[in-house]
């Protein structure tokens, strides 16, 4: 019996640690076709509550900042969504960070293929930890 409960408390154990693998950050991307030559395209994060992820233009001495590459090149979005804009203890410099939910916008010319290929890199943390930078691939097709 007591080899039973052992085995079933580490099962238990294990598959909440693997629970706990899933990002507090969500992404979601789309693109628009704004006319024949130009396409908007939105990155909206959904935080998980006690959460933050970063502006892209935070301090580069705090934590690592939102990046999003289109093919081998950084490109700055807009940010849409109120950020918050604070000292952080955990960093000892003021950050700039999103709480619940990021909107990311960029207007840019139709790709010749009509497919944007690319990744957003982010850190998330929740005031005690940090989860490590995490890459995020899209490819979206205007066609």
């Amino acid at each position: 019996m007591v080899k039973i409960s052992l085995a079933y408390t580490f099962v238990l154990l294990f598959s909440g640690l693997s629970a706990q693998k899933v990002s507090p950050v969500s992404w979601k991307f789309d693109i628009r076709v704004i006319n024949k030559s130009e396409v908007e395209i939105t990155a909206t994060a959904d935080i998980t509550k006690g959460w933050v992820t970063y502006s892209q233009f935070t301090d580069p001495d705090g934590p690592i900042p939102t990046e999003f590459v289109i093919g081998d090149v950084k490109i700055n979005f807009e940010e849409k969504s109120k950020a918050v804009k604070e000292m952080d203890e955990m960093f000892g410099v003021e950050v700039i960070k999103f709480k619940d939910k990021a909107i990311f916008v960029k207007t840019m010319p139709m790709p010749a293929t009509g497919k944007v290929d690319g990744y957003v890199s982010y850190m998330t943390c929740d005031g005690a930890r940090c989860l490590p930078p995490v890459d995020v691939n899209f490819s979206l097709s205007a066609k």
